[in-house]
This record gives structure tokens, C-alpha cells and sequence, in this order.
């Protein structure tokens, strides 16, 4: 069964329909999201309405914020989740999208398994709220942070996740590996744990501004990037009052 994954669309909508049409012709069995859908970006309620129609949505730390209170977030994240709250929020005449959506959020599973595969946002030790960073594994060394190690003992075979918005892929060696580095795949080993970021659809962070998501089949994971409109997203953005600057002019960067 082949399986695209997707992760921290964050409220872009030109990046989510350029990647679910690039998913489109390459005969995919299902499409899972692992979270963070909304914030930062200037359409939250056009990307929910697509996300409900996949087969498998997770709760990211960014739903969370919106739907509760964005603690620990940084100023921008801030200002950005409290604009994404106004415009998703039902009230008195929200009407039934809008009913919709917030509650499609609220009941999204904060993590997913089958087959030894799990689906997270953040990491396996906590669900929507651990960053995994390349600097967490030492390949030089062959060593991993004590954080990693604890997060491969939740895993039985694979574990995915988003979060970081960084693509690449974690082994038990003590090696975090860019798509670059593996030429854009990687085969699963035989009685070796990995875990896997998919990176992000609506805000890549890794220099790179084309959307990323992944294709497994069960043994192969392959990286796909795909080219959107990000000048487009960043005009949205910059005429919107409640969404601060930074979260158009970082898409130009991939930062």
C-alpha cells in the first residue's frame, strides 16, 4: 500500500493544492496528514476544508493553540494563531463551516499505528510537542541525543513525523540524513528502527522553498519537492493586518 504524507500546511493553500496534485497521477492508496494545518498562513478554512476530505489527519501543536491558548509560542506564532482563531472560531453566527472545521480539529487523534508504522506530529515521547533536530544525531560520533534514544525505544519499526518543518530521516546509528544525502530515498533495513521527517508543505525550513512530502510503500520512503505560487502566498499575508510579516518573507527563504 502506498501511503503520501503530509505535514504543517500551515494555512497555505497554494503549497497544499500543488502538492496534492503533484500526489495525484502516482497511484497513492491513501493520503495521511500529520498535523499543524493551520497558523502562520492566510487561508486556514480553505486548507481544513481539503484536509477533511483525506483519509487520516493528526492534531498538531498548532491546532491546539488555536483551538486553546498558544503558550510557549514565540510572538509571531502568537499573533498569527490568535488572527487563525478570529477567522476559524464559531460564533453566534459562525455558521455550519466554520462548525465544522473547529470541530474537526478538536477531534483530530494525536497519534496513529499499524504494522509496526507510527504517525506522529512531533515525536513518539510527545505527540505534538517535542522538536527532533538533525543536531540530535551525531554521526560523526555514531551517538545520539539522550531525547532521540528515548524516542526510538517507543518506536517497533517506523515512526513518522513533521514539526521541525526540516525533511530527513533519523537512524539508529546516530545519523540524521537530508534527502539530499540519500538521493531522495530511503530503504527501510531489516530489524532497524527509523524515524522520519516528511518536512513541511506550507513553510519548509531547510533553505528550500518547494513544498515537501513523502511516498512509502511500505519498505521505500521517497521525498518529493514541489514548486508553488509562493509569491502569491506572501501577498495574501502581507495584506492581512492580524498576520505579521515574517510569515510571507520567511517562505522566500525557506526559513
Amino acid at each position: 500500500m502506498k501511503t503520501a504524507l503530509i505535514s504543517d500546511i500551515h494555512s497555505n493553500i497554494e503549497a497544499l493544492h500543488a502538492v496534492l496534485a503533484d500526489i495525484e497521477p502516482r497511484g497513492v492508496d491513501r493520503i495521511f496528514c500529520l498535523g499543524d494545518v493551520v497558523n502562520y498562513g492566510p487561508d486556514p478554512a480553505e486548507c481544513l476544508n481539503l484536509v477533511r476530505r483525506l483519509d487520516l489527519t493528526l492534531m498538531g501543536n498548532h491546532e491546539e493553540a488555536v483551538l486553546h491558548s498558544p503558550i510557549g509560542f514565540n510572538p509571531v506564532a502568537t499573533e498569527a494563531a490568535v488572527w487563525t482563531k478570529a477567522v476559524l472560531e464559531p460564533g453566534l453566527r459562525g455558521g455550519a463551516e466554520k462548525k465544522t472545521n473547529w470541530e474537526f480539529m478538536a477531534a483530530r487523534p494525536l497519534k496513529h499505528e499499524e504494522d509496526g508504522v507510527l504517525f506522529v506530529h512531533a515525536s513518539p515521547r510527545e505527540p505534538t510537542g517535542e522538536y527532533l533536530l538533525p543536531s540530535d544525531a551525531d554521526a560523526l560520533l555514531g551517538e545520539m541525543s539522550e531525547k532521540l534514544a528515548g524516542c526510538f525505544e517507543l518506536v517497533e519499526r517506523v515512526c513518522f513525523v513533521g514539526h521541525t518543518h526540516v525533511p530527513g530521516v533519523f537512524t539508529q546509528g546516530g545519523e540524521f540524513l537530508s534527502p539530499a544525502d540519500i538521493d531522495g530515498e530511503y530503504s527501510l533495513q531489516r530489524g532497524a528502527k527509523l524515524i522520519c521527517n516528511v518536512g513541511s508543505v506550507g513553510q519548509p525550513r531547510d533553505r528550500i522553498i518547494d513544498a515537501s512530502y513523502v511516498i512509502f510503500d511500505g519498505e521505500v520512503i521517497r521525498y518529493h519537492r514541489v514548486p508553488y505560487d509562493v509569491e502569491a502566498t506572501c501577498e495574501k499575508i502581507a495584506a492581512i493586518k492580524g498576520l505579521p510579516d515574517r510569515c510571507g518573507t520567511r517562505l522566500l527563504r525557506g526559513e
